[in-house]
């Protein structure tokens, strides 16, 4: 069996392909405003990679509201219609993107997101060559559970060891580890002592150190 058919790197989507935590945040707090929840984008901050049930519904119980899970359906739709707006790619992900793909490296999506929320993320990325997109939607335990993360694998056909997962929420570290693989975590959302303290294997700061170090993986770690 050769390495490309051996290895696999799953990605997170928000924060990590798309540089979309902001954009949620600003839109779930504008839609919770027109249901008289005066929520702050940075509200939501807390809840990052966790699924928008515990990312909505932890801000509305914070303002004393019960949560509905039908708040997802209006923030879903008003996402999809604005968030390009927002959403901007991070330097030198396409680029990493396109060389996994030339080196027929497995790549994966796993989002705690529901699935309408990471088609809207892949469409806005420009990028839709996946072996697999696992999202929110397909498990009943989101992040920090590995259950996520262990279904990307078994899609893909991959062994979780020899899976590397990138991630930019301790959530996903998390999961990440108790699936046994080994994760990168990129400081877009939280900083680096908070990825240590969640146990990322490795940290970078950007998609260029991230290429160099899933090359050094791929090559030394992974024999």
């Amino acid at each position: 069996m050769t390495k490309e058919n051996k290895f696999a790197v799953l990605f997170d989507m928000d924060g990590v392909l798309v540089d979309s935590e902001p954009a949620l945040g600003i839109i779930a707090a504008e839609v919770f405003r027109k249901i008289n929840i005066p929520a702050k984008p940075e509200d939501f901050t807390p809840y990052i990679g966790t699924g928008e049930d515990i990312y909505l519904g932890e801000v509305m119980r914070k303002y004393g509201v019960e949560y509905d899970p039908e708040i997802k359906h209006d923030v879903y739709s008003t996402y999809v219609k604005e968030a390009v707006k927002y959403i901007k790619t991070f330097p030198g992900s396409l680029e990493l993107l396109n060389y996994l793909e030339d080196q027929q490296i497995k790549m994966a999506v796993a989002s705690s997101a529901d699935q309408i929320k990471v088609q809207a993320n892949i469409k806005a990325l420009g990028f839709n060559n996946f072996e697999a997109v696992i999202t929110g939607s397909d498990v009943k335990r989101k992040k920090p559970f590995p259950d996520i993360y262990l279904l990307a694998a078994e899609k893909i056909g991959v062994k979780p060891n020899n899976c590397i997962v990138v991630e930019d929420a301790t959530a996903g570290i998390a999961s990440g580890n108790a699936a046994d693989m080994t994760t990168i975590g990129f400081t877009s959302s939280v900083n680096r002592e908070e990825m240590l303290a969640a146990g990322a294997d490795h940290i970078v700061d950007d998609f260029f150190q991230l290429k160099e170090l899933i090359n050094n993986l791929l090559d030394n770690t992974y024999q």
